[in-house]
């Protein structure tokens, strides 16, 4: 048997949450969900999952903030996770800032089709 993977999505908004969710779970994944940043931060430390999917614009923490806290308080083990922007934030400005606080990709919520977040969630999960 393949290992079932758990992903991490946090997002607030509950319509992009739900079809999100209602994806991944079709394609045999685990799903967990956080409605904002401190919730992201708990549930990450707490489950360690195979890989994360992070809204930039939540409440309590921004996406970027988590991002911060991971780089700051994180062990090795939770570094490696893999994390995915997914934000309609496009600008260059907030990728390269993404990018450089150590998510491994940037999507842009609007532009992205179910199929293409399922591919980049394929794309970055450890083989």
């Amino acid at each position: 048997m393949s290992k079932v993977y758990t992903i991490l999505l946090c997002e607030d908004e509950e319509f992009v949450a739900r079809s999100y969710m209602r994806k991944l779970k079709l394609e045999g994944y685990t799903v967990i969900h956080a409605n904002n940043g401190e919730e992201a931060i708990k549930m990450l430390f707490a489950e360690k999952p195979d890989l994360v999917i992070l809204d930039l614009m939540m409440p309590l923490k921004t996406g970027f903030e988590v991002l911060e806290h991971i780089q700051k308080e994180a062990t090795a083990e939770i570094k490696k996770i893999p994390i995915i922007v997914a934000s309609n934030l496009g600008q260059k400005s907030d990728i390269e800032e993404a990018k450089r606080l150590g998510a491994v990709d940037f999507l842009i919520k609007s532009n992205i089709s179910m199929k293409e977040l399922d591919a980049k969630v394929k794309e970055h999960l450890p083989a």
